[in-house]
């Protein structure tokens, strides 16, 4: 039930703070109660990922201010992606993260196809047209973010 999952979501969270680890956040369909869920525990968060980010700028903006990264996948390069694209554009380059999702959400030209690292080229491509840098720089600064977070548990 929703009341299950928000209070296994609690304890998760919870749990991941009191042991010093990041999460990885998939929150489908449910932004109202992680983000309430979350504002609720601020001070006992753990810093981490928003895995497949979905939601608007507004949603994004939040997350960052808790210090959480946002992920991003092979749907930025879809045609309909408006809102992630928003997303992106408004995002500091040293909040993202890239993922592959795998095996699903493939970007350009592969959608449809199994995912997998192979595809993040594309997915540093799209980002890079959308922030105005060079690919090359989203794959170093999104690699600096993701050792912070998961090697060195900086957020």
């Amino acid at each position: 039930t929703r009341d299950i999952q928000k209070e296994a979501f609690s304890r998760q969270m919870a749990l991941a703070k009191e042991i010093g680890r990041p999460v990885i956040i998939h929150s489908r369909d449910a932004a109202k109660d992680t983000m309430d869920i979350m504002k609720e525990m601020q001070g006992r968060l753990c810093g981490g990922v928003i895995h497949c980010f979905s939601y608007s700028t507004e949603i994004a903006r939040e997350y960052i201010k808790m210090g959480y990264y946002i992920g991003v996948g092979g749907v930025v390069t879809f045609k309909n992606a408006k809102k992630l694209k928003e997303v992106v554009k408004m995002l500091p380059l040293d909040r993202i993260l890239l993922e592959t999702d795998c095996p699903y959400l493939a970007p350009e030209p592969n959608r449809g196809k199994r995912n997998s690292s192979l595809n993040l080229p594309y997915v540093a491509a799209a980002i890079g047209e959308l922030k105005g840098v060079d690919a090359d720089e989203v794959v170093r600064v999104t690699n600096q973010n993701a050792k912070k977070m998961y090697f060195e548990g900086r957020i």
